[in-house]
C-alpha cells in the first residue's frame, strides 16, 4: 500500500507542477515539462511580454501622425537611395570594363619600344611609355609606328577617364555602405526606435551625402576617344 501511495503522490505532484507551469507559475525548481520556447512556460511568457512591450513602444510612437509620416518617408527614401546606389555602381562597373578594354586595345595598337612594350607619341613629338615617362630620343627615332597607333593624348585621356570612374566607384560604394548601411541599421534597430529628430537627420544625411550622379560616357566605340582636356603640364600617371 505504501508504494502505491508514493506513486500516486508523485503522479499528483507531476500533475500539479504541469498545471503550475501552464499557468505561468514558478514551481520553485527547474521547469520539468514545458520548454522555454513554449509560450505557456514561465520563460516563454516572459519572452512574449518583452516582445509585446517593444511592439507597444513602436505602436505608441506610430500613433503620432508626424512620427508615422517620417517613419514611412524614411523607409521609402532609404529603399530608393539603396536602389539608386546599386544602379549607379552597376553603370560604373560597365563603364570601367569598357574603358579598360579601350586602354588595352590602344596599348595593343601602340608603337613598340625595343623590348616590345607600348609607347605613345604626343603631338609635340615627345614619345612616352605607359607611365608617361619620356623615351630617350635616340630610342624614339627608331620606333616603327603603326598607321592606327593611338596618340599619347588619346591614351592618357582614357587613363584619366578611368581614374575618375574609379574615384566615383569609391564614392558610391562608401555612400551605400557607410551612409545608407548605417541609417538602415538604426532604422531596423528593434531595441531603440529612432526619434523624429533622428529620422529627420537621417533623411537629410541620405540627400546631402549622395555623390553626384554624373558618369563619363566611356561605353562608346574604342576608335572614338572622349574629348578630355589635357593640362599644360602633362601629369605623371604612376
Amino acid at each position: 500500500m505504501s508504494n502505491d501511495s508514493g506513486i500516486d503522490n508523485k503522479r499528483q505532484a507531476d500533475i500539479d507542477d504541469l498545471q503550475r507551469e501552464i499557468a505561468g507559475l514558478d514551481v520553485g525548481r527547474m521547469t520539468r515539462f514545458l520548454s522555454e520556447n513554449d509560450p505557456r512556460s514561465v520563460a516563454g511568457k516572459r519572452k512574449n511580454a518583452e516582445e509585446r512591450a517593444f511592439r507597444t513602444v513602436l505602436d505608441q510612437l506610430l500613433q503620432d501622425a508626424a512620427y508615422k509620416a517620417l517613419y514611412i518617408d524614411l523607409g521609402q527614401k532609404l529603399g530608393a537611395a539603396k536602389r539608386d546606389a546599386d544602379d549607379m555602381l552597376s553603370r560604373i562597373d560597365v563603364d570601367l570594363v569598357a574603358i579598360a578594354e579601350r586602354i588595352a586595345e590602344m596599348e595593343n595598337d601602340a608603337g613598340p619600344d625595343p623590348d616590345g612594350a607600348p609607347v605613345f607619341r604626343y603631338v609635340d613629338g615627345r614619345v612616352v611609355d605607359t607611365n608617361n615617362e619620356v623615351i630617350p630620343i635616340e630610342i624614339a627615332e627608331g620606333i616603327m609606328w603603326p598607321d592606327d597607333a593611338p596618340s599619347a593624348e588619346e591614351y592618357f585621356g582614357a587613363k584619366q577617364e578611368q581614374a575618375v570612374l574609379q574615384d566615383r566607384q569609391r564614392e558610391w560604394s562608401g555612400y551605400r555602405t557607410d551612409v545608407l548601411g548605417d541609417v538602415r541599421n538604426r532604422y531596423d534597430d528593434a531595441d531603440a526606435p529612432m526619434s523624429k529628430d533622428d529620422m529627420q537627420k537621417a533623411l537629410d544625411e541620405i540627400e546631402q551625402s549622395r555623390p553626384t550622379a554624373l558618369t563619363l560616357n566611356v561605353a562608346h566605340d574604342a576608335n572614338t576617344p572622349a574629348a578630355v582636356p589635357m593640362p599644360a603640364a602633362f601629369p605623371d600617371f604612376n
